[in-house]
């Protein structure tokens, strides 16, 4: 599921918008290499369903921390412990509300367990 998203309503200069999305080369290993496009952290498919779908600072810091969790473990369900969050301003309480938007947005589901770090997995797949 892809919409369209218009910067300007978001408050984004249009033109910023696309330098920050164009494809630029960088300095590589084996020479210059191009950047992949239309990623930031996670695709910019995702980022724009959580920009559409949620409301709130946290659940798009949460989002971006499940996206990288995802990344790193290779795998669609992860855990989040608070910890990660801490140093970026989401406390329990936040991550819990955001997890609850982002739940709600269907774009996880949340396995909740007593005493332990809830079970995520994103259900949001690349087109």
């Amino acid at each position: 599921m892809t919409r369209t998203i218009d910067a300007a309503s978001l408050g984004i200069d249009p033109d910023e918008l696309e330098k920050l999305l164009e494809a630029e080369t960088i300095p590589g290993k084996r020479g210059w290499r191009r950047r992949a496009a239309q990623h930031i952290g996670a695709p910019l498919a995702f980022l724009t369903e959580v920009c559409l779908l949620t409301e709130g600072r946290a659940a798009l810091v949460v989002a971006l921390c499940i996206f990288r969790r995802v990344c790193i473990c290779d795998s669609w369900t992860v855990t989040l412990p608070s910890a990660e969050l801490a140093s970026l301003g989401v406390d329990r309480r936040r991550k819990r509300e955001a997890l609850a938007k982002l739940r709600s947005a269907e774009l996880v589901k949340v396995r909740n367990s007593v005493g332990q770090t809830a079970r995520i997995t994103v259900l949001w797949r690349p087109s």
